[in-house]
């Protein structure tokens, strides 16, 4: 009866209720309609796009007889988490060939995805095309505002330089739109950039500046591959007048079977061989120029982290707040190194059959048939992935869910013991993280008795997929945040994995490894008795899908969450 009373706020009234239960005050109804009309007049009231609200949220932060001075800021969630905090500038710097450039990428992508920040990126190459002449001095600017490397005459002429344009775009983004940054500050008088009540609530910006060819650059300050050109970077951004912190990232390579991979990834790519001999001539040339960050004392003022051999070791300065250790921590776990994920849906349920949603059910007579099928797939391909010879039995990983559906899936998988008794095989490793999400009062249930009890709450799952919670259960968005942590050692990985997981989650990690917007995920088709092979070949290359459909048919179609 506590529980009862203690979570009755969230309910809606159900029709039958007893003469003796205390009565509650029932919500307003949600129509799509009126979700419509109350949200365009919010708009234009508020001059605001409630970017903190999800858009089920929406609609509740229109004044109301119940409510006259709503709050336009929606409870954090982890998931928007990168839209909270101080603008930050990321400079990727080091030697030719090392993956400067897919980093920041791949850095990009894990922020925006996991933590929705706003991200950009900036390469140097293109505001510093090649000309003819010797290269430009790197002394650096003693004038406010002045880009680094422009003389201050350049910077005050008719026509802006393309470091001056640099800088422009750079402030333009992290300041974004007037709409942006008065978000939920409609109340301001002064209408400055640097209001302290807008820390916190949209100032979440990165922007991410690499050079895809270092050497073209070397002698910009933007490249910051001097001393001076750091310490010029830094004065610039901060002349600025805005809150910014600035974070260079210096990646060494000194393991010679990773230089050797990532030459061979780049021969693939290239239209010409590079030899690892040119490539040694490159890093000769490069290094009588290049300054690495000094940890003499001289830039401990700065924030910076420098990977070696990536995750082999990090040094770190002066790193804090949220957004700077999540970087730190996902950068850790990166690496250039091939490597391939297979992803696959459990076999067809009991509840699949009857089109219930979550539960704990086991596998139907179709889904048996196919973790046998899983079992000799994986003997034959997972397990044999990357060898340098046909047959050649490789350490492979598997991961499932807590749940029995995914757990039976995986039955049929072998795990011999290999590698002179140091690896047991696709050792199953089970997550919590990967269980399917939690449908809350609805599970198992079916969509139609949903829209039945509650066809206001199918209304709004429908407006918004990604950021609608199930009553007393879960959103698209705490699937992304709870994933989060698998990610970072998904991540870390060298041998092939298998990750047996439910629809929901796998629409999530499927569009983060595909490069696909979280907002789509939602919409993603992850079908039955289907893995989907997704294979990212290191530094210059972008991620490769393929699907094996194993079978066999099934009796009912899955139920979409």
């Amino acid at each position: 009866m506590v529980l009862k009373r203690f979570f009755g706020w969230m309910r809606r009234d159900k029709p039958g209720q007893s003469a003796g239960q205390k009565e509650e005050t029932p919500l307003p109804a949600f129509s799509l309609d009126a979700y419509s009309t109350k949200h365009s007049r919010g708009q234009s009231q508020q001059g605001s796009s409630y970017g903190n609200l999800v858009k089920s949220q929406r609609d509740l932060a229109n004044p109301s007889e119940q409510n006259p001075l709503p709050t336009d800021v929606a409870p954090p969630i982890a998931a928007l988490a990168g839209n909270i905090g101080e603008r930050h500038v990321l400079v990727f710097m080091g030697h030719p060939h090392v993956g400067k450039q897919s980093t920041a990428t791949r850095l990009l992508r894990y922020l925006s995805y996991f933590h929705g920040a706003t991200c950009k990126r900036f390469d140097v190459c293109e505001y510093d095309p090649p000309e003819a002449g010797p290269p430009r001095s790197r002394r650096p600017t003693d004038s406010p505002g002045v880009s680094p490397g422009v003389s201050r005459a350049s910077s005050l002429g008719n026509k802006p330089s393309q470091a001056d344009q640099l800088l422009a775009d750079l402030k333009e983004f992290l300041l974004g739109s007037e709409k942006d940054t008065m978000l939920n500050m409609k109340y301001s008088v002064e209408n400055e950039v640097d209001d302290p009540r807008k820390k916190h609530v949209d100032s979440g910006r990165v922007a991410i500046l690499f050079a895809s060819n270092c050497e073209q650059v070397l002698h910009n300050n933007w490249s910051g591959a001097s001393k001076e050109g750091r310490r010029a970077i830094y004065d610039s951004l901060q002349a600025l007048g805005i809150r910014v912190k600035v974070i260079f990232v210096e990646i060494i390579c000194t393991n010679a079977a990773m230089q050797a991979e990532n030459l061979r990834q780049l021969s693939e790519s290239a239209a010409e061989e590079v030899t690892a001999e040119q490539y040694e001539q490159k890093v000769r040339k490069y290094v009588r120029a290049y300054v690495s960050v000094q940890r003499d004392g001289s830039e401990d003022d700065l924030s910076y982290m420098k990977m070696i051999n990536y995750g082999e070791k990090v040094i770190t300065n002066k790193m804090h707040g949220y957004l700077p250790m999540r970087i730190v921590q996902f950068l850790s776990n990166i690496h250039t190194h091939k490597h391939v994920i297979y992803l696959t849906r459990h076999g067809q349920s009991e509840y699949n059959v009857l089109g219930k949603l979550g539960g704990n059910p086991g596998l139907s007579a179709q889904g048996q048939m196919y973790a046998e099928r899983l079992g000799k797939f994986a003997a034959e391909h997972i397990c044999q992935e990357g060898g340098d010879i046909a047959g050649e039995v490789v350490p492979a990983r598997l991961w499932t869910s807590s749940l029995q559906r995914t757990i039976n899936t995986a039955r049929h998988i072998a795990h011999p013991v290999i590698n002179n008794g140091l690896w047991e095989q696709m050792s199953n490793r089970v997550y919590r993280n990967l269980d399917e999400i939690f449908a809350g009062e609805y599970e198992g249930m079916t969509v139609e008795e949903i829209q039945q009890i509650a066809g206001d709450e199918a209304a709004m799952r429908k407006v918004d997929k990604i950021g609608y919670r199930y009553p007393r259960g879960e959103s698209y968005f705490d699937l992304i945040a709870r994933l989060d942590p698998l990610v970072h050692e998904m991540e870390s990985y060298k041998e092939p994995l298998l990750i047996i997981s439910h629809q929901a989650v796998l629409r999530v990690v499927y569009s983060y490894l595909m490069d696909l917007s979280r907002e789509t995920a939602p919409k993603r088709e992850i079908p039955l008795h289907t893995v989907m092979k997704v294979t990212f070949g290191g530094v210059m290359s972008a991620p490769i899908e393929e699907r094996f459909y194993l079978g066999p048919e099934v009796v009912a179609a899955a139920t979409p969450h």
